[in-house]
C-alpha cells in the first residue's frame, strides 16, 4: 500500500473500495509494521479524501492482502444471499442513521388534507385545512456472526504461500445474510424499545400491522391451480392495493423458491410467453424476484418507494477482529447494523401486500 492513498467516501462517510476493508483495522505493511489506514482530512483537487498509513503499537494480525481477500469473500457470499436488501439498496431505498451510535431511526408521518376548491375567480372563500402529523420508528440491532482463524493455520497458510482460508468467514455472513433477509420479511423479536412516550418493534412484511392481505391459491400446485389462475390472482391483488391503499406501483412481487418453477412454465398451452414474461408485461409489475427466506404459501408485493419501505443503516456489512487472550486465536466478527423502515401515511395505508395460501 502507497504512503498516500487517494478513495472516495461512500454515503456513510468511509473509505471505499480497498480502503474500506482497511480503514480502522490493523493490518500488516510491506515493511512487516503493524498500521492502519486513516484519513488525513485532505481532500485533492478531485474532491476525493487521501489517507495515509500510520504506524501503531497493538500488534496486527492480517496483512493488507489477507485482509482485501477476507472482506471481498466475505462481500461476495453476503451478496449472494441478498434479494430484497439489495433490491432496497439497489433502488437508493436506504437512510443513513448516522453511525453504529444509533440505537432509534425515526420518521414522521403525514396526513391528506381536503379537496382543493373550483371557482372562477380565485377570490372566492375556501375551506382551510392543515396536515396531520405522526411519529413511527424502528430499533436498529446488530446482526452479527463470529468465527475464528487459528494462528498456526495462518502461519502455515504464508509459508506454503497459500491464500488465507476463509470459508468458515464466508459462511459467517452468509448467516448474517439470512438473517437479514429475514427481518425484512418477517420482522425481529428483539422487544420494545422505547423513545420517549413511544415504543418501537421491527415488524416484517408479512408481520406488518397495516398492510394488505390477501387469500391466493396454492401455486405450487400444478395439477390443479393453472398459470392463468397465478395470473388472475396477481391482477386481484394489483388491484386491491390500488383501490384499498391508493398505491399505484410499479410493484415489485417476491415469491417462495416453491413457486419459481411455475413462474417459467409457459403462460398457456403452446404459448410463447412464460407466466414470469406476462405477469412482467404489466405495466405495473416492476418485476418478480425469488427470495430462499420466504415460506411456502406467502408472497409479498410491495411498491418500491420511500413512503412504503426503506432501510435504515447504522453500518453497512464490515468485519471486525481481535486476538484471543493467549494469542493462538484470531476472533473475528462479520455484523451489519440496519432495520427496514416500513412505512404508512398519517391515515394508515401502506404499499404492501402479503397474500398467503390461507
Amino acid at each position: 500500500m502507497k504512503n498516500n492513498q487517494i478513495v472516495t467516501p461512500n454515503q456513510f462517510g468511509l473509505a471505499s473500495g480497498e480502503n474500506a476493508m482497511l480503514a480502522r483495522r490493523p493490518y500488516i505493511n510491506n515493511q512487516g509494521q503493524s498500521v492502519i489506514s486513516h484519513n488525513t482530512g485532505q481532500m485533492d483537487s478531485n474532491g476525493q479524501f487521501v489517507y495515509k498509513e500510520k504506524q501503531i503499537n497493538t500488534n496486527a494480525t492480517l496483512r493488507k492482502d489477507e485482509w482485501i481477500n477476507l472482506e471481498d469473500t466475505i462481500i461476495e457470499s453476503f451478496r449472494e444471499r441478498l434479494v430484497i436488501v439489495d433490491d432496497l439498496q439497489s433502488a437508493g431505498l436506504t437512510y443513513n442513521a448516522g453511525g453504529l451510535g444509533t440505537m432509534i431511526s425515526e420518521w414522521e408521518t403525514g396526513s391528506e388534507i381536503t379537496d382543493a376548491e373550483i371557482t372562477m375567480d380565485g377570490e372566492s372563500k375556501a375551506d382551510k385545512d392543515r396536515q396531520e402529523f405522526g411519529l413511527a420508528g424502528v430499533p436498529i440491532p446488530v446482526i452479527h456472526k463470529e468465527f475464528t482463524i487459528g494462528e498456526r493455520m495462518m502461519l502455515a497458510s504464508r509459508q506454503r504461500g497459500a491464500g488465507l482460508d476463509v470459508t468458515t468467514g464466508t459462511e459467517a455472513a452468509r448467516a448474517v445474510a439470512r438473517v437479514s433477509e429475514a427481518m425484512v420479511f418477517n420482522g425481529a423479536n428483539i422487544g420494545a424499545v422505547r423513545s420517549a412516550a413511544d415504543s418501537y418493534s421491527i415488524p416484517g412484511l408479512t408481520t406488518f400491522a397495516s398492510r394488505e392481505t390477501y387469500t391466493i391459491s396454492d401455486w405450487s400446485d400444478a395439477t390443479n391451480v393453472t398459470t392463468e389462475t397465478i395470473f388472475a390472482e396477481i391482477l386481484e391483488m394489483v388491484q386491491a392495493l390500488e383501490t384499498n391503499q391508493r398505491k399505484y406501483g410499479p410493484f415489485t412481487i417476491y415469491i417462495p423458491g416453491a413457486y419459481a418453477f411455475r413462474f417459467r412454465q409457459d403462460f398457456k398451452e403452446f404459448s410463447d410467453k412464460t407466466l414470469m414474461e406476462r405477469v412482467t408485461d404489466e405495466d405495473v409489475i416492476a418485476r418478480v424476484r425469488v427470495s430462499d427466506v420466504l415460506s411456502t404459501g406467502n408472497v409479498v408485493m410491495v411498491e418500491m418507494n420511500r413512503s412504503v419501505i426503506d432501510l435504515a443503516i447504522a453500518s453497512d456489512i464490515a468485519t471486525v477482529q481481535w486476538a484471543s487472550g493467549s494469542g493462538w486465536t484470531n476472533e473475528f466478527q462479520v455484523y451489519a447494523a440496519w432495520a427496514p423502515r416500513l412505512k404508512t401515511d398519517y391515515d394508515g395505508r401502506c404499499g404492501i401486500l402479503h397474500a398467503t395460501t390461507s
